[in-house]
């Protein structure tokens, strides 16, 4: 007789271990306090303009450190995660072209980062190689990490390999979100109110699956 264990559903649901727990936990908190301290900008100019007054304001280094950290912590996560837990297939190839897309979003974030240091260069408001490099950033490497973010969250979800089908409402939501303001931010202003959904959702979603993950956890060590 074998028991709900030794289930092939039961096994999708093995617990995520401590150091994935934290690495994850970790990545959550970083992430909301680099959106909650990033810059804004006065609505007024055209797109040049505005990022250079972010560019100007003394809580772009804070902000960015902060989602520098969470973008390496999750990298850190998907890179154990394969390794950690039964996955089914679907679930295991996300998580392996996760880890590269948030390896690549992390480097990407380092320029960012620094930005700030040709801030002058587009003071006068026109393109150059600067205000294209942060259009790439954005469109190219922060947008298909937050799809990537929905994905994973609902096919993980379903499969129980990472939370659970209601978990994977808050993942699609605040990636689907994310993705469309990163996405938009360089052209338009229509859609950058989506930047603090995006963010919340992720957030939520990242806790509420190290939260099942850690109560999985318990309930297996305190099994007989």
């Amino acid at each position: 007789m074998t028991t709900s264990l030794d289930s092939p559903a039961s096994s999708r649901r093995l617990t995520l271990d401590g150091w994935t727990l934290a690495a994850l936990a970790g990545a959550a908190v970083a992430f909301n306090l680099g959106g909650a301290l990033h810059p804004n900008d006065s609505g007024t100019g055209n797109k040049v303009a505005q990022l250079h007054q972010m560019l100007l304001q003394s809580s772009w280094y804070p902000a960015h450190l902060g989602l520098l950290a969470s973008f390496g912590l999750f990298t850190v996560a998907f890179l154990r995660l394969p390794g950690r837990l039964e996955l089914a297939p679907v679930t295991r190839r996300i998580v392996r072209v996760m880890a590269v897309v948030s390896a690549l979003t992390t480097v990407a974030m380092i320029p960012h980062l620094l930005a700030p240091l040709g801030a002058d260069s587009i003071a006068d408001g026109q393109l150059n190689a600067l205000s294209v490099f942060m259009t790439v950033d954005e469109t190219l490497a922060d947008a298909p990490w937050a799809l990537g973010i929905a994905l994973l969250a609902v096919v993980a979800g379903v499969t129980g390999n990472l939370g659970n089908r209601l978990t994977a409402v808050l993942g699609t939501v605040g990636g689907v979100s994310f993705a469309a303001a990163a996405v938009t931010i360089p052209f338009t202003d229509a859609l950058d109110g989506l930047f603090a959904v995006g963010g919340m959702g992720i957030t939520l979603w990242v806790l509420s699956v190290v939260a099942v993950g850690a109560w999985r956890r318990r309930r297996l060590l305190l099994l007989p």
